[in-house]
């Protein structure tokens, strides 16, 4: 009896682990990672996409940050520094998130000033992660032998800040492991 629950148990958490390789699959092919080398432009916020744009009355003169001096100091790409339409007039730094942030260029009409403001998207509740490790260990076991060991570990579901996923081993002395996972991360 006791079996055949851990075989169900297992079954279940294979098969939430396939439809998790899935979904990360899916995100990755459809996901345009913000680039570490340069610039690029991104996406609206989806909703923002839908909403009709109009034109409002602004000042004589807008607020810009001197844009030669910009241009080096953030090492802007050569399209915005050619282009005399393109200016600099707010700029933001966003700290590391899991998730997504939202952001929104403001500009006072009345003194041509800018600002952006930014928003953490909470995280759902639910959520299909991808995470992944891999990792060598050294150091001295029990019986003072020397030991080396290699790991690896993947996240695939979060519910709330518990972490479920799969953890496997190997070391020098022989022994192995693979493990399911459940952890609560703070």
């Amino acid at each position: 009896m006791l079996s055949k629950i851990v075989a169900w148990t297992l079954s279940v958490i294979a098969l939430i682990a396939i439809v998790a390789a899935t979904v990360a699959w899916y995100r990755a092919i459809n996901q345009k990672p913000v680039s570490t080398i340069e610039y690029i432009k991104v996406p609206q916020i989806k909703v923002v996409t839908q909403i009709k744009t109009v034109d409002v009355p602004g000042p004589t003169k807008i607020v810009t940050v001197e844009k030669e001096v910009v241009v080096e100091k953030l090492k802007l790409p050569d399209w915005i520094k050619a282009d005399e339409n393109k200016q600099v007039i707010a700029t933001a730094e966003i700290q590391p998130y899991k998730g997504k942030t939202n952001t929104v260029a403001i500009l006072d009409t009345k003194s041509g000033a800018s600002e952006i403001v930014a928003k953490q998207v909470p995280l759902p509740l639910f959520d299909f992660e991808n995470e992944k490790e891999l990792g060598l260990r050294a150091g001295v076991g029990i019986k003072n032998s020397a030991e080396v060991g290699i790991y690896g570990r993947w996240s695939f579901l979060r519910v709330g800040n518990a972490h479920i996923g799969a953890y496997g081993e190997a070391n020098t002395n022989g022994d192995a492991k693979a493990q399911i996972e459940i952890g609560y991360r703070f």
